[in-house]
């Protein structure tokens, strides 16, 4: 080869270097990959507007359907108070600016099912890829509120003892002055026709019962209002595929539950049909014989058969000379306990507390029937007369009297209502019934041991409170409402026999017994809770007791009112509560 045509040193060199390809690869590679880099970017930042966008529309159209005035499904335009409500809830929640968004507007709207609604919309510039000719994108969302409940049991536990016929701003001077010189007024105890679907007790329509007369503006009629208005509040928020079971405890000294416990099993009564017991010890008396063509007695703890008496059937008064008869009005006595003590174990609750356990062939299981008619207090309570007494022969008060039911000393109220689905009539009939009258003694522990044990999902009553087919297990509620402190009385004649003479709660210790009874209360209340049933209290008073408040649920759940309308707006308050407000899409 000519040397000549050799290419030069520098030349050659040159043409073989290759240590700046790299850069020229890189310089190549900055424009795709600053794309790719925008796009990551812009599309995360849209992505984080969107779901801010979807959380305010959410917001939104909750609060429109929460205040939503106009529900009525005639009217297609949203009332100007939810459109008011849902803008601002939204605007709270997504302010335009936000990530750099230049405009964002919701739109809610009412849905022919009478719901909300909402459209929501928020521009956004691109950042890095703006460069490429990329413009503002508009992200869109909508969403839809529901207000409603989910499958719903309740249990009220209502207090009509003789302060219900009080004014709800009444102190318990005035109060206890007005019961005491009010006297009472008689009624024919009616027909069970409140459609609760629990039958009368037989032989308990057409007999004689007396009730404090009420005040106008009463807190029983203020409390037959707040009942409905509990009512309306609920089904207002239901939707066509929910279900509402209602139930009714009312109390004092005792409950009448005899109907309910008979419709589960005869056998669960001292007495019931197939009880392996038909016996049970009333204070009573019999004759021994005739002193100048007078009979004589003796006084003392006696057995009598009630089977007759538990069948509902008319029956001779054993205690008495001549034709007397007297039928079961359905108010009970209740199991074995455990006297003298302040303190359970929700682990081995006795029998009266338990509100799961069956009754069996053991007389404490069961429950009896109370007697008043049977009951003479020997000594008339006077000290000397004590529990284990042999009995004696003197003159003694019959308790089963006029007197003593127009005192309060036995009472015998208004049947229990079981869980069932009830119109608005029906629950109207039932606390507007002839029967739902206040009279006798405050007893919290009674009304709650019997609101448990009807809502109970295992216990005697479980079928009533039973999730629906192919549905979830319902809430459960008991929403307990009284006008006062717990008032035990060693006269009356209740749910525990009587105090003085069975001292079933006392154990004979009367100093203690309101304590005593608050631990029940308190017992049954934390057996409620246990089994995953929400408690809502209510006082009429101007603040709720320690009690009421250790009993509810939570410290919120635990109300009080000295008005009437208050009443009324602290039940609509629980309602709207236990209602669940969601967002459905």
């Amino acid at each position: 080869m000519n040397e000549d045509f050799r290419p030069s040193g520098f030349m050659a060199r040159l043409a073989r270097d290759r240590r700046g390809n790299t850069l020229a690869m890189m310089a190549a590679m900055l424009v795709p990959l600053a794309a790719f880099c925008g796009c990551a970017l812009d599309s995360a930042r849209m992505y984080v507007v969107k779901t801010r966008l979807q959380q305010a529309c959410d917001a939104g159209v909750l609060a429109g359907r929460k205040f939503m005035t106009d529900s009525s499904l005639s009217n297609t335009t949203l009332d100007s108070t939810a459109t008011a409500q849902a803008q601002t809830f939204f605007n709270n929640n997504f302010r335009t600016g936000w990530f750099k968004t230049t405009t964002a507007s919701f739109t809610p709207s009412k849905t022919s099912n009478a719901q909300v609604a909402g459209t929501a919309t928020a521009n956004v510039p691109m950042t890095v890829m703006s460069m490429f000719g990329v413009p503002t994108q508009a992200i869109t969302v909508t969403c839809e509120a529901t207000y409603d409940v989910a499958d719903t049991d309740v249990i009220f536990v209502l207090d009509t003892t003789g302060s219900m016929a009080c004014l709800p701003q009444d102190d318990d001077t005035a109060c206890n002055n007005y019961v005491g010189s009010a006297g009472t007024t008689s009624y024919s105890r009616p027909a069970d026709g409140a459609g609760s679907g629990n039958d009368s007790v037989a032989g308990y329509p057409g007999s004689t019962a007396y009730y404090v007369p009420e005040k106008s503006g009463s807190r029983i009629a203020a409390l037959r209002s707040a009942v409905m208005s509990f009512y309306d509040t609920m089904a207002s928020a239901a939707d066509p595929s929910t279900h509402i079971r209602y139930g009714f405890v009312t109390y004092t000294s005792t409950v009448n539950a005899g109907k309910a416990i008979v419709s589960i099993s005869p056998a669960y009564m001292v007495g019931g049909s197939g009880s392996a017991n038909t016996q049970w010890n009333y204070e009573s008396r019999y004759q021994t014989g005739t002193s100048f063509g007078t009979p004589t007695w003796r006084y003392q703890q006696l057995a009598f058969d009630v089977r007759n008496f538990v069948a509902g059937n008319a029956v001779t008064d054993p205690s008495k000379t001549g034709s007397a008869t007297n039928r079961w009005t359905g108010c009970i006595e209740e199991r074995a306990t455990t006297a003298g003590t302040t303190s359970f174990s929700q682990s081995s609750l006795p029998y009266d507390l338990d509100p799961d356990l069956p009754p069996n062939s053991n007389i404490d299981t069961q429950w009896k029937p109370m007697w008043p008619e049977l009951f003479y207090a020997r000594n008339n309570y006077g000290s000397t007369a004590t529990a284990n007494s042999t009995g004696d022969s003197s003159s003694h008060p019959n308790i089963g009297t006029t007197p003593y039911y127009q005192a309060g000393y036995v009472s015998c109220g208004k049947p229990v209502a079981r869980l069932a689905v009830m119109s608005r009539t029906q629950v109207s009939n039932y606390v507007n019934a002839t029967d739902f009258r206040p009279i006798g003694g405050t007893y919290h522990d009674t009304g709650m041991i019997w609101g448990t044990r009807l809502l109970s999902p295992t216990g005697i009553f479980a079928a009533d409170t039973a999730a629906w087919p192919a549905r979830q297990a319902p809430n459960r509620v008991i929403v307990f409402l009284t006008d006062g402190d717990m008032s035990p009385n060693t006269g009356v004649y209740g749910m525990y026999g009587n105090e003085f003479y069975d001292r079933r709660v006392s154990g004979g210790d009367f100093t203690n017994l309101k304590a005593y009874h608050n631990a029940r209360f308190l017992a049954e209340c934390s057996a409620a809770k246990a089994r995953n049933i929400q408690v809502w209290t209510v006082t009429i008073d101007s603040s709720a007791t320690t009690e009421m408040k250790s009993c509810a649920t939570t410290a919120s759940q635990a109300l009080a009112t000295t008005t009437g309308s208050g009443l009324s707006t602290a039940f609509a308050n629980i309602a709207k509560q236990v209602a669940m407000l969601r967002v459905s899409q």
